[in-house]
C-alpha cells in the first residue's frame, strides 16, 4: 500500500512497483481525444427552472445563487438552461410544488394571445446574475416543457388526458414555434441576453405528462412526424426573425436509447435543422451508440439533464450522493463523448415557514442520504446550504474548463488538456472505503511537469489543496483517499501526435478467429469500422505488411466493445524483415472503447507490424479470462517512408542485390507480375536507358555474381 497523507499538507506519490497489482493504470494521450466536437469541451450547467422561479423574488438569494453556482469562487458553471414556460390556464390550481408553476408570456384577451413581458421576473432575475457571474464563457439555452395551455389538446399545460398522446393541437405547430421564437427574440434584442440555442421539447416521447398534474408542465410528442414537424416549424420561425445563428437542438429524451430512436426517426429536413443532440440520461444504456449516431449525422452532443437520489461508496456518509454524481458525470462524458454536462436543478429543496403562493415547501434535507439537487435554499434565514454533492461536483466544474480538449480515459477518471496553457487536468473518484492506488501514464506527451497540484473533497475536506503530488518521470503515481473525489493539475504539459501520414497496409494476416468465424477475422482490424473486430483466441496475433520500410510515428488501436479488458498487456512489435521482431508498445490497463493512439517517439523502422497477446492466464487484475484472447477492433499506422540510399538493382527494398531481385525482374519481363507498386522496378534499369530489357537482366546477374 502506498503511503498517503490524507489530511496533511502533502500527498505522497511513491512510484508503483510491478508487484503492486492493485494499481489502476490510466494511459492519457494528447491524440486520444473525444470524437464529438473535435474534443472541445463547452461547459457545465444547470436548468434554471424550477429553482430560479422559486427564489428569484429575492435579490439576495438570487445573487447568492449566481455566485455559488456560476461565480469564480463557486462551481464556475457556465451553461444556464432557461425554461420558456407555456403557462397553464389561470383557472387551474393543481400544481402544488412551490417552484414548478412556470408562468407563460401570453394572456388571452378576447380570444387572442397578448404578450406580457413582465412575466417570469424571478427566473429572469436569476439568469441575468448567473450570466454576469459566468462572464465570457456564459451560454444560454432556451427550452420548453409545454406550449401555452390554449395550444394544448387538453387545455392544460401539464399534459394530455392520455399522457401517451400528443398534447399540442394539430393546427398549433406553427403558433407554438412562433411563440418560442418571439420569446427568444425579445430576450436577445430587448434585454441583451444572447441566446446560443433553443429546444422545443423536453422528454417528449414518454407517458409522464398528464393533464392536471400536481408537479409540472409537460407535453408528449410522438417520435418521427410530430417531433420533426415542431423542429422544422421552429427553424422557420427563428429564420423569420433573422435568428438563423441560434442553434436548434433536439430532442431531450429522458432515455439514451429513446434518444437514438428519436434522432433516427427525424425527417431529413428536421435532422438537417438541428446542429446538436441534447439528451437526458435518466434511462437507457447505449451511450457509445448515441455517440456514433451523433458522429454519423455530423452533430454535436450534450448531456442536457440528469440528477437523482443515488448513492455510492462504502459507508461514505455525506459523500455518498457526491460519489454517485461523480460516477454519472464520468460515465456520461467518457462513454458518450458529451462535451457539456448539465445538472437538472442545483436547488431542489426549499425551507420557508410561510411557503409560497399558498403552497408548502419541502423543508430541510438529510444530506447524508441521496437527494435531488446540490443545495437547499433557506428563505427564512436568507442563506443557501451546501452539501458534499456540491463540492464533489466542483472537483470537475472548477478545473475542467470550456475550451479544453477532453481526453479519453477509463474507469473512474476524466481528463482534459489545456493546450493554450500547457496544463493537464485529471479527476478521479474513489468509492472504496480504503485507499485506491492510481498510476497515470503521461508518456505520450512531449513534456510534463514535475508535480501535480492536488485538490480533494472527502468527508473531512472541501476543495482542499492537499499539496503537490510528485511525478516519477512521466508517471503520476498516487493513492486516492477513501470515499473521495480528487483533482490533479499538471503544468508544463505539451505535445501531440501527428496523424497526418496514415499508412495503408498492402496485406495482412493473422491467427484463426474463434470457431474460425469468417465475420470476425483479422481483416476486420483494417476495415475502418470500430464496430467490427478480430475475435482472436489464446496466443492470437494479427500482422500487417506496410509494403516498404517506414519510420513509424504512431499506432492507433481500438478495443473490441464490451471486451476492452482483453487488450490489457497486449503489445505491438515491429520488424524490417518479418523475422526479427522488436516490441515497441504495450497496452497498459483496459482502454476505453474508441480509437486510442500510441506515440512512438523513437520512430522505429518497420515494414511489418504485429499485435499479439501474452501466453497463458492474465494476472493483471483487469482481465478475468482464463487465457489472453487476441480481441481488437481496429488498427492504424502512421509514419513516413524511411529514407534509404538505393543500391542499383535492389528491387525488393531489402538493401542488397541478390537472386531474388533477378527472379523478380524475370517475372516482370515475362509479365508474370502485375502488382508493380510493391517493388522498385525503376531501380532495375542497370544501363540507364529508361527501359527494362534482357540487357538489364544480364547486368543485374553480373552484379549478383560479382557480389
Amino acid at each position: 500500500m502506498l503511503a498517503c497523507c490524507i489530511t496533511g499538507a502533502a500527498v505522497s506519490a511513491v512510484p508503483l512497483t510491478t508487484a503492486d497489482a492493485a494499481a489502476t493504470v490510466v494511459m492519457l494521450s494528447p491524440a486520444d481525444t473525444y470524437a464529438i466536437n473535435n474534443g472541445v469541451f463547452e461547459g457545465w450547467g444547470t436548468s434554471l427552472c424550477w429553482w430560479a422561479n422559486r427564489l428569484g423574488y429575492s435579490d439576495s438569494l438570487a445573487q447568492q445563487a449566481a455566485d455559488t453556482f456560476f461565480g469564480e469562487n463557486g462551481l464556475r458553471l457556465n451553461i444556464a438552461r432557461f425554461n420558456i414556460g407555456g403557462g397553464d390556464n389561470p383557472t387551474h390550481h393543481h400544481i402544488t410544488r412551490t417552484d414548478s408553476n412556470m408562468p407563460g408570456y401570453t394572456k388571452l384577451e378576447n380570444g387572442q394571445p397578448v404578450y406580457d413581458w413582465t412575466a417570469d421576473y424571478n427566473q429572469r432575475n436569476v439568469l441575468r446574475r448567473c450570466i454576469a457571474a459566468a462572464g465570457d464563457d456564459a451560454i444560454v439555452e432556451m427550452f420548453s416543457n409545454s406550449p401555452p395551455y390554449y395550444m394544448c389538446q387538453s387545455g392544460c399545460s401539464t399534459g394530455n388526458t392520455n399522457p401517451g398522446k400528443n398534447n399540442l393541437k394539430d393546427d398549433s405547430y406553427t403558433a407554438f414555434a412562433e411563440y418560442l421564437a418571439e420569446v427568444c427574440k425579445h430576450y436577445q434584442e430587448e434585454w441583451g441576453i444572447k441566446v446560443q440555442s433553443v429546444e422545443a421539447m423536453n422528454e417528449p416521447y414518454t407517458n409522464f405528462w398528464g393533464a392536471n398534474s400536481y408537479k409540472q408542465e409537460g407535453c408528449h410528442f410522438d417520435i418521427g412526424n410530430s417531433e420533426s414537424k415542431i423542429i422544422v416549424e421552429l427553424q422557420k420561425a427563428m429564420a423569420k426573425r433573422g435568428m438563423e445563428d441560434v442553434i436548434l437542438c433536439g430532442t431531450d429524451e429522458t432515455s439514451i436509447d429513446t434518444q437514438i430512436d428519436a434522432v433516427n426517426a427525424l425527417s431529413a429536413e428536421a435532422k438537417n435543422a438541428i446542429s446538436r443532440i441534447d439528451t437526458h440520461t435518466y434511462g437507457g444504456s447505449k451511450r457509445t451508440q448515441l455517440k456514433d449516431v451523433a458522429l454519423a449525422n455530423g452533430k454535436n452532443l450534450w448531456m442536457s439533464e440528469v440528477d437523482g437520489k443515488g448513492e455510492a461508496g462504502q459507508n461514505a456518509g455525506a459523500m455518498a450522493p457526491g460519489l454517485w454524481l461523480s460516477e454519472r458525470i464520468t460515465t456520461d462524458c467518457n462513454a458518450m463523448n458529451a462535451v457539456a454536462w448539465i445538472l437538472w436543478q442545483v436547488i431542489d429543496s426549499h425551507v420557508c415557514a410561510a411557503g409560497y403562493n399558498g403552497n408548502k415547501d419541502g423543508g430541510m434535507l438529510n444530506m447524508n442520504a441521496g437527494f435531488w439537487g446540490l443545495a437547499v435554499a433557506d428563505h427564512d434565514k436568507d442563506t443557501i446550504y451546501l452539501s458534499k454533492k456540491y463540492y464533489s461536483f466542483g472537483q470537475y466544474t472548477r478545473y475542467i474548463r470550456p475550451g479544453m480538449i477532453m481526453l479519453n480515459a477509463s474507469g473512474n477518471t476524466m481528463a482534459a488538456f489545456d493546450k493554450k496553457n500547457d496544463q493537464l487536468v485529471i479527476v478521479s473518484y474513489n468509492t472504496s472505503g480504503g485507499e485506491r492506488e492510481m498510476s497515470y501514464d503521461l508518456s505520450q506527451f512531449d513534456t510534463v511537469g514535475s508535480a501535480a497540484k492536488t485538490i480533494r473533497t472527502s468527508n473531512t475536506e472541501d476543495w482542499k489543496d492537499v499539496g503537490d503530488s510528485a511525478l516519477s518521470g512521466s508517471k503520476l503515481n498516487v493513492s486516492l483517499a477513501p470515499n473521495s473525489v480528487t483533482t490533479f493539475i499538471v503544468d508544463g504539459v505539451t505535445g501531440g501526435i501527428d496523424l497526418s501520414n496514415k499508412i495503408t497496409p498492402v496485406s495482412y494476416e493473422g491467427s484463426n478467429p474463434w470457431n474460425n468465424t469468417a465475420s470476425a477475422g483479422c481483416d476486420k482490424c483494417f476495415d475502418g469500422k470500430t464496430s467490427t473486430y478480430f475475435d482472436g483466441v489464446g496466443d492470437g496475433w494479427v500482422s500487417a505488411d506496410l509494403g516498404q520500410v517506414y519510420e513509424l510515428s504512431a499506432i492507433g488501436y481500438c478495443p473490441r466493445q464490451s471486451y476492452e479488458a482483453r487488450m490489457a498487456d497486449g503489445y505491438f512489435e515491429v520488424s524490417e524483415n518479418g523475422t526479427d521482431w522488436t516490441k515497441v508498445y504495450t497496452v497498459q490497463g483496459a482502454p476505453s472503447y474508441g480509437m486510442h493512439y500510441a506515440k512512438l517517439s523513437n520512430h522505429p523502422a518497420a515494414r511489418y507490424v504485429r499485435y499479439k497477446v501474452p501466453s497463458g492466464k492474465p494476472n493483471n487484475g483487469i482481465n478475468k479470462d482464463d487465457v489472453y484472447c487476441c480481441n481488437i477492433a481496429e488498427i492504424e499506422f502512421y509514419g513516413t517512408v524511411q529514407p534509404v540510399t538505393k543500391t542499383l538493382g535492389d528491387i525488393d527494398f531489402n538493401g542488397s542485390v541478390d537472386m531474388r531481385d533477378a527472379l523478380l525482374l524475370v517475372k516482370y519481363l515475362t509479365t508474370e507480375i502485375t502488382d508493380t507498386e510493391k517493388y522498385d522496378f525503376e531501380n532495375a534499369d542497370m544501363n540507364g536507358d529508361e527501359a527494362l530489357s534482357g540487357v538489364d537482366l544480364a547486368l543485374l546477374l553480373q552484379t549478383v555474381f560479382a557480389g
